[in-house]
């Protein structure tokens, strides 16, 4: 079992981490600086992948991972936790996620 480096802290984004649920784990692979990305979904038991733009790609010029955490009541706020690769270095960042996200990349 790995070491624990550091637990993010929930406080400063408003999402309400003990009633929520990850859903959907997104990969987007992308050549450095190309217009468009792989994208690998991982959801629902269920694999798709796609090329697409890279308007919800986290990194502005390379590969970045993401999973998607949603706060488990109606209208619940949705966030993605990402892993960054930007110029040589590894970023953890998380970010809110829109409804037109989650259409283009889930349909819902």
């Amino acid at each position: 079992m790995s070491d624990l480096l550091k637990e993010l802290n929930f406080d400063d984004i408003d999402f309400q981490v003990c009633s929520s649920q990850q859903f959907a784990t997104v990969l987007f692979d992308r050549r450095e600086d190309s217009e468009e990305t792989l994208i690998t979904i991982f959801k629902d038991d269920k694999i798709k992948q796609m090329d697409g733009d890279n308007r919800y790609n986290p990194s502005s010029r390379r590969h970045s991972s993401c999973v998607y955490v949603t706060e488990e009541w109606q209208d619940g706020k949705t966030i993605k936790i990402c892993t960054i690769q930007h110029k040589g270095t590894t970023l953890v960042k998380i970010y809110g996620v829109s409804e037109q996200e989650l259409s283009y990349l889930f349909g819902s």
